[in-house]
């Protein structure tokens, strides 16, 4: 039996494509379209608008990495510059001149030293107090002041204000003075320029010899009095210094 080869024979696994309707459009519909004719005015409402995507990797590069420098254009020999002609005075004007300031030997503020700092007095600081002034001289609240001048043998508050090192060694004014007169730098094994002035309080207070203290000043009167010692102490001070 023999077999006969035909070419109208179409084989079931290919799908034929549909055929054209014979009414309506045959243009091709979105399911849920973005943009175009065949959104709804419900749709164009709510549906969200979409932009070009302008990013690094969209761009359509057509010329290479060199494309700056060979296309170039060549090199151009500058100008000539035209002579300028010259004024026959600054800003061309021959009139006499008269300087905003007149000259003056005084120096100017850029002539002073600006490394100079303002004397201030000295206060001592706390995070949770107020701030205290630090006296020029130490006040010593005793009901009985028994300090002895080391040089002497005298009473040191006698003769006012006199010097202490440590609370262990005392020195009277006179012989303190008489001490740099002569330029010793130590008594007794201490320098004499780590002394410190101090004073008893019976300028202020009357002890009646206890130990409570009966105020013989107002407190205005005594900050005030510390404050102006501290001022002037700035500018005259009590201790002195000795090199040798």
């Amino acid at each position: 039996m023999t077999w006969d080869i035909t070419l109208d024979f179409e084989y079931v696994v290919t799908k034929k494509p549909p055929p054209r309707i014979c009414f309506g459009s045959a243009q091709e519909r979105v399911a849920l379209p973005l943009k175009g004719p065949c959104l709804s005015p419900f749709m164009r409402r709510m549906a969200i608008e979409t932009r070009e995507d302008v990013g690094p990797t969209t761009y359509e590069i057509k010329r290479d990495a060199f494309s700056d420098v060979t296309n170039r254009p060549p090199p151009r020999a500058p100008r000539p510059k035209a002579p300028i002609k010259q004024n026959c005075a600054p800003f061309n004007s021959t009139s006499k001149r008269k300087g905003i300031f007149s000259p003056s030997y005084n120096p100017a503020p850029c002539d002073y030293c600006p490394e100079y700092i303002k004397r201030q007095m000295k206060f001592a600081y706390s995070f949770s107090g107020k701030k205290t002034l630090k006296c020029a001289v130490q006040i010593k609240c005793v009901p009985y002041n028994l300090d002895e001048c080391g040089y002497c043998g005298c009473s040191c508050s006698q003769q006012g204000d006199y010097w202490q090192y440590e609370n262990r060694i005392f020195l009277c004014r006179k012989h303190y003075n008489r001490l740099f007169k002569h330029c010793l730098s130590k008594f007794q094994g201490a320098k004499l320029a780590e002394f410190k002035s101090v004073r008893d309080c019976f300028f202020a207070h009357a002890h009646n010899s206890c130990k409570a203290a009966l105020k013989i000043m107002k407190s205005e009167e005594i900050v005030k009095k510390l404050r102006k010692e501290a001022y002037l102490d700035l500018f005259f001070p009590q201790r002195r210094f000795c090199n040798n």
